[in-house]
């Protein structure tokens, strides 16, 4: 578009005289110009300069003034009249509208002919197209270097900005800054802080054009902001670029300025790709790193590793292992078009992130990695207040969870015999034992201390002796013959009746089952077992045989 201001400099438009609105001619953009007469209706476009002889109306002051009033509701950027034959003089009523609504006015001399002012303003225009197409095309080029050479989001924000003078930031998929121009100033960060709950998803299907289906308008007080969403080639958003409409360019117009922050799009979205590889590679040496500390295998540079990573091994830290029970349910259960393996990379990626969020939360040093299908976490400890520490730490980490995946189920289980440096491995093994131990007993969900399973070790030993090993095997693969015979899980239904201290209808409520229900499978379980579950000795004795048993057959699973 080019200025009503730079249109009076033509040639052919020195006869003219504004007669309206002199003040606010630098303030009108023409996109356009075209001849119309009365009636107006729906010939005009927003920034159309209008030419017109009057034929018609111009000896009527009152159709005069219809007609202005017609031309400015349509957004017209200005009306030039051809004097001379229909209009002589500016009508008052049509005058004061026009200075009321800031609207330029011009006379023409009959002279001029429509057809060579229409030609001289499209050549204009046609020739500003192309300094802008040049423009946007040489920031696209030097976009493309900066990005190559490796700057930062900042330099390439600062460079656009420069360009084209508004204030540009550029932050990641949850806000956080990666990039700002010097023209940013604090309160458009505050603006834009207060903008991102209103940021709406990208809908890739849209049938509008892109640069049009992508821009969103967000009014934070008095003023307005541009968001575009940075997305790659699966359609994953990895960030978002914010900046105010154009302002008085005598550079660009509007089209161009949108093309140029679709350039900007372009290099930030190749810059947090470039990102995300190096950050890749990183986490892999990082989690082969944890994993090694895991498995006890130590090599030479293991402190200068640790320091690369920001880790001092020379405090205390405890094992945290997190046992996934529905992965592969979930998989199916949601329709991806993506491998397990890939889907399985995902959310192992996301959980990290909320593993080291919860442990930047605390202060506390974390290490993290996924082996042999668990959630492996070293955490800094004390030891005064060591499960306070961990307590708060899977809090946080649970409600985070809760929020992005709420239909995983973890079980979490403590390595924690004791509080002292460099034993990881030991740790490690504490805390795959507490697990076995303690999951039968405790139940998906929890968190198993390894501090808390001594009679869980107990048991184990018991189990492993070969006439108690009989005995307890006499009582419960009976009961495990008809669960799967019946499809009733007597198991299951002793245990849960064991944690709601022997109460028919507390334990009929958690396992949804009518209280009659719940009495013919305790009576069931008396008859195959032939132990009465109101002796407490013959309580005790099948408790225990349970519990060993599921204790025993954990140990013996692969995957815990």
């Amino acid at each position: 578009m080019l200025n009503l201001s730079e249109i009076m400099k033509l040639d052919i438009m020195k006869p003219a005289t504004i007669k309206t609105a002199l003040e606010h001619v630098g303030n009108k953009q023409v996109e356009w110009v075209s001849i119309t007469e009365a009636p107006v209706e729906n010939f005009i476009r927003k920034h159309e300069l209008v030419l017109t002889t009057g034929i018609g109306y111009g000896h009527d002051p009152k159709q005069f003034y219809e007609f202005v009033s017609d031309v400015i509701k349509s957004e017209a950027a200005a009306l030039a009249v051809a004097t001379g034959r229909y209009i002589f003089e500016l009508y008052e009523d049509a005058k004061a509208l026009a200075e009321e609504h800031e609207f330029p006015i011009l006379f023409l001399p009959w002279e001029i002919r429509f057809a060579d002012l229409t030609q001289a303003v499209t050549a204009r225009l046609l020739d500003q197209k192309q300094e802008h197409l040049r423009f946007t095309q040489h920031i696209q080029q030097e976009l493309l270097s900066l990005t190559l050479a490796g700057n930062r989001l900042s330099t390439i924000a600062d460079h656009v900005s420069n360009c084209i003078a508004v204030p540009i930031v550029i932050t990641d998929h949850v806000g956080t800054l990666k990039g700002r121009s010097h023209l940013v100033s604090h309160s458009f960060e505050k603006q834009i802080r207060n903008a991102l709950n209103d940021v709406k998803a990208f809908d890739s299907s849209s049938e509008h054009h892109p640069l049009e289906s992508k821009i969103q308008e967000i009014v934070v007080g008095e003023n307005t902001l541009y968001v575009l969403p940075i997305i790659q080639t699966n359609h994953d958003i990895q960030g978002y670029l914010f900046t105010t409409p154009l302002s008085g360019s005598d550079k660009i117009d509007e089209q161009s300025f949108f093309i140029i922050l679709e350039h900007t799009v372009t290099a930030a979205a190749f810059w947090f790709l470039q990102e995300n590889a190096v950050q890749e590679a990183e986490a892999r040496i990082r989690d082969n790193f944890v994993a090694d500390l895991a498995n006890g295998i130590h090599t030479k540079p293991l402190h200068a590793k640790a320091r690369a990573f920001g880790y001092n091994l020379h405090l205390s830290y405890l094992a945290i292992v997190g046992f996934p029970h529905n992965f592969e349910t979930l998989f199916s259960q949601i329709g991806q078009t993506a491998t397990y393996e890939e889907w399985l990379t995902s959310m192992i990626h996301y959980i990290e992130e909320e593993i080291y969020f919860a442990g930047s939360t605390i202060e506390r040093g974390c290490m993290s990695t996924f082996l042999d299908g668990q959630m492996v976490i070293f955490l800094e400890v004390s030891a005064e207040d060591y499960k306070a520490t961990v307590n708060s730490f899977l809090d946080l980490l649970y409600r985070r969870l809760d929020h992005l995946l709420p239909d995983v189920e973890l079980t979490w289980a403590i390595g924690d015999a004791a509080i002292e440096p460099n034993r990881f491995a030991t740790r490690f093994t504490e805390a795959k034992q507490a697990l076995q131990l303690g999951l039968g007993r405790l139940g998906k969900g929890s968190r198993i201390y390894f501090s808390d399973t001594k009679i869980d070790r107990v048991m184990h030993k018991i189990g492993t002796v070969g006439e108690i090993k009989e005995l307890i095997t006499g009582y419960v693969q009976p009961l495990i013959d008809y669960s799967t015979m019946r499809e009733i899980d007597l198991l299951e239904t002793f245990i849960v009746y064991q944690r709601n201290q022997n109460k028919v209808s507390q334990t009929a409520r958690v396992l949804h089952l009518h209280r009659q229900s719940l009495l013919y499978r305790l009576r069931k379980i008396e008859t195959i077992t032939g132990l009465s579950l109101a002796n407490p000795d013959n309580l005790f004795l099948l408790d225990l045989c349970i519990r060993t048993y599921q204790i025993n057959k954990n140990m013996e699973t692969p995957q815990l």
